[in-house]
């Protein structure tokens, strides 16, 4: 079954452009871009759509010949004067990685900075990790519902009927989407594996799981028997970048699998499930279609909640 979340993103879109109006905000989002990538261009404009239509002015400095890093830094320092928000667009060349960690705290909607601990410590998400929360707690939410007896066969040991339906309440009906992002989810006894180890997913969503009691499985291209490995997880999250590469042969038939994986061939965008080969009962947030929109949304709360 794949899950493209169409409630979620525009209910996430109807409270950030609320948010935005309410307060009459003004401040923009600075995006640097440093050489040619399509993915990331076309991301961007994904951004800039977005920003429109919440109201929010989102402008891109790209960099493609003729600068230097002291160009860059008169954007870090202007950013850091006028308090506004600030993503380097990755992947960032090697050459100036070391620019991305000198991103403002103050400004740090990806989370990429070297003080970025203290954001997580204030209980911040990265932009891909808060998408993907929203979607597990859609679909768990919604699964827990229609279990007969309602939770007494959930591996949700620490919640109650009250409280399940309240947090599925925020989202279906809008009563509060500020308490659905809230809501926190307990993963006892839910197994959880997560494919590939990188900065956007892999190391983050690790934390994440942590912070929610998940058992987890962290997959690398060095990983020995990994299809028996995710084969026993309930919930797959894929962020190797490697296109197609999870089917059927990689889950089990009642799996929950978020595709938080986008990369480029011929001019198109694939993720790293080939939803053509999943089971039928298998629960799928496909890449493209899945989380991608919800991570740009979530950049733009994690910006307004920086301004608070």
């Amino acid at each position: 079954m794949i899950v493209l979340s169409k409630k979620l993103k525009s209910s996430f879109k109807d409270f950030l452009r609320n948010k935005i109006q309410q307060n009459k905000i003004q401040k923009s989002l600075e995006i640097i871009q440093i050489g040619e990538n399509l993915s990331s261009t076309k991301y961007i404009q994904i951004k800039q759509k977005f920003g429109l239509e919440i109201g929010l002015k989102v402008n891109h400095h790209h960099f493609l010949k003729a600068f230097t890093k002291k160009d860059i830094l008169k954007i870090l320092d202007d950013v850091k004067k006028n308090k506004t928000g600030l993503i380097f667009q990755l992947p960032v060349p090697p050459d100036y990685q070391d620019l991305v960690l000198e991103t403002p705290t103050s400004s740090d909607v990806d989370l990429l900075g070297s003080k970025a601990f203290k954001l997580l410590q204030k209980g911040f998400l990265p932009p891909t990790i808060g998408a993907i929360d929203l979607v597990l707690k859609e679909i768990l939410l919604k699964q827990i519902k229609n279990i007969d007896g309602f939770l007494s066969d959930s591996k949700i040991l620490d919640l109650n009927k009250d409280q399940a339906l309240k947090g599925l309440n925020y989202l279906e009906n809008d009563l509060d989407f500020q308490k659905f992002i809230d809501y926190k989810l307990n993963l006892s006894g839910y197994k959880v594996a997560v494919i590939g180890q990188g900065l956007l997913v892999g190391k983050p969503m690790i934390q994440y799981l942590l912070d929610r009691k998940a058992t987890i499985f962290s997959l690398n291209k060095s990983t020995l028997n990994s299809q028996e490995i995710t084969k026993n997880a309930d919930i797959v999250i894929c962020g190797a970048g490697s296109q197609d590469l999870i089917d059927d042969n990689w889950l089990k038939k009642t799996a929950i699998v978020i595709d938080a994986s986008t990369s480029e061939s011929n001019g198109k965008l694939k993720g790293d499930v080939n939803r053509q080969k999943i089971h039928e009962e298998t629960i799928l947030s496909p890449s493209p279609g899945g989380i991608g929109k919800l991570t740009v949304l979530y950049l733009f709360y994690n910006f307004l909640k920086l301004l608070e």
